[in-house]
């Protein structure tokens, strides 16, 4: 009735509860400090795309694509 159950509609069926009975965000603080080092780092990652050649540019922006959605995923073999 609502389609393929996938990774991505379990995580959306979790916020959706969590959000309509006012629970909050329980990684919040860990989301926060990761943001936190990520912004510290943003520069220097820009400037070493930016040295890249083209085709280096894209595959580079592929592949730290799927790794952050690897890992935002929680997949423990990534994250170790």
């Amino acid at each position: 009735a609502y389609g393929t159950l996938t990774v991505r509609s379990l995580l959306d069926t979790r916020e959706h509860c969590l959000n309509e009975f006012n629970f909050p965000d329980p990684y919040s603080k860990v989301k926060q400090k990761e943001n936190g080092i990520a912004l510290k780092c943003f520069q220097s990652v820009i400037e070493s795309l930016d040295s890249l050649g083209w085709e280096e540019r894209q595959f580079a922006l592929v592949k730290g694509l799927l790794a952050g959605n690897v890992f935002d995923w929680g997949a423990k073999a990534v994250s170790e």
